[in-house]
């Protein structure tokens, strides 16, 4: 199936986008370029449910799974769990192709660009905090990242967001304004992660008029400190409240979520988090806290030595990597979705995975402006170290943390 024959569908049945973020603002920008007018989104998120993301109401995927399939057509934009969510569609009498389709049929990745190869954290879940050895540090500078995104638009057309991030902290790249700018020059969607503890001024960037942007963060006044380590929690409440005020004075449409991750013993810091957000009319996403990257994970199960920062997150972990990974195995024989998605670096190495960060560990030898996408899918699909992570159920283990179903039925969060 492709993009044409979706725009013959739009002619009698509406478009829902089962995946409220970066797949989801992807699929969305590349069918309005086609004149596609898609009705919202669905997405089993409650707190994503009822609110208005990118002009599109949230819905309950139940909404459209209780009606006739032949009154609406769902493209699956959840990166992580398509072939949960395809098995759901089919339960409900929804047939593949007939009345739904995945996004990964139709954009062949994702695409992290790490426009910064710093970040100003050492948090003790992050490789940036628990890892000794990086690579390089520096910035993508505006006219390589041109050239970079004129090559993702060439050889993959539906692919409609990039993300500006995976380990580094895009704020700190000077540039940022300017690389956003060619996003919405292009047609690109763009896409931040900021941990926002750092004496930035970003109101340029906010100007320029990012698509979404994330907010990384963890407990609330001083137990923030400790699991975002080297953190100001008051820097970091008033950058919360000067995004807010730069998002209504110069963007109101920008997509703004607050990422919370959960540690134990902090239910009155998630109270008080929740209110927060409610003032700023911020979303609020949340995940079990877990350990990155995926080589603590495999470290943990193999009982190498780790780090003592991973070991003091193991102690204030609510789900711990045992656990996760008890699950993660059940499921092992599921797909693993980073085969699809691209992380390139700063100074342009195509990594292996986005969830792995060893500096040697790169998918190609030649960098991406130099490597044409098809010599990625086959380096990808023949990598004898994916087969080995999907094997060991590694592959699934960061889904496992981030389930919100999960968290409901192991009352992870204060019940009301």
């Amino acid at each position: 199936m492709n993009i044409n024959d979706i725009v013959k569908v739009a002619e009698t049945r509406d478009i829902y986008l089962w995946g409220a973020r970066q797949l989801g603002f992807s699929m969305l920008n590349s069918f309005s370029k086609e004149g596609l007018n898609v009705k919202g989104f669905l997405d089993s998120s409650p707190n994503l449910q009822g609110k208005i993301v990118l002009g599109r109401p949230v819905l309950n995927p139940d909404d459209i799974l209780s009606k006739p399939p032949e009154d609406n057509f769902i493209v699956i934009t959840s990166g992580f769990y398509a072939p949960e969510i395809s098995d759901c569609c089919r339960k409900h009498g929804f047939s593949h192709e007939q009345d739904f389709v995945a996004a990964q049929e139709l954009q062949t990745f994702d695409y992290q660009i790490d426009i910064s190869g710093s970040c100003n954290l050492k948090c003790i879940s992050c490789p940036r905090g628990n890892l000794t050895r990086h690579a390089k540090p520096g910035f993508m500078t505006a006219d390589v990242f041109s050239k970079v995104l004129d090559k993702i638009v060439h050889e993959d057309p539906m692919a409609g967001a990039v993300a500006l991030y995976n380990w580094g902290e895009p704020l700190l790249n000077p540039q940022l304004p300017e690389i956003v700018g060619i996003c919405n020059k292009k047609g690109v969607n763009a896409a931040i992660s900021s941990n926002l503890s750092l004496k930035k001024d970003f109101t340029d960037t906010i100007k320029a008029k990012p698509t979404w942007f994330r907010v990384s963060t963890s407990g609330y006044g001083a137990s923030y400190e400790i699991t975002h380590t080297g953190g100001k929690w008051d820097l970091f409440l008033n950058n919360m409240y000067k995004l807010r005020d730069l998002r209504e004075q110069f963007h109101p449409q920008m997509n703004t979520e607050v990422f919370y991750h959960i540690y134990k013993d902090r239910d009155e810091d998630y109270k008080q988090m929740a209110e927060l957000c409610d003032s700023l009319n911020f979303t609020l996403r949340v995940r079990h806290a877990a350990i990155a990257p995926l080589d603590n994970i495999e470290a943990i199960i193999k009982g190498a030595p780790v780090t003592e920062a991973v070991k003091k997150t193991q102690s204030l972990q609510t789900l711990s990597v045992p656990e996760a990974m008890e699950i993660a195995r059940e499921n092992k024989e599921l797909p693993c979705p980073y085969t699809r998605c691209l992380w390139i670096t700063w100074d342009l190495k195509i990594m292996h995975c986005m969830e792995w960060y060893n500096p040697d560990m790169v998918l190609t030898e030649t960098n991406f402006l130099d490597t044409p996408i098809e010599d990625i899918l086959n380096a990808r699909s023949n990598s004898s170290f994916c087969k080995y992570c999907q094997s060991e159920g590694i592959h699934r283990c960061f889904l496992v943390y981030g389930d919100e179903s999960l968290i409901e039925k192991r009352k992870s969060l204060p019940q009301n």
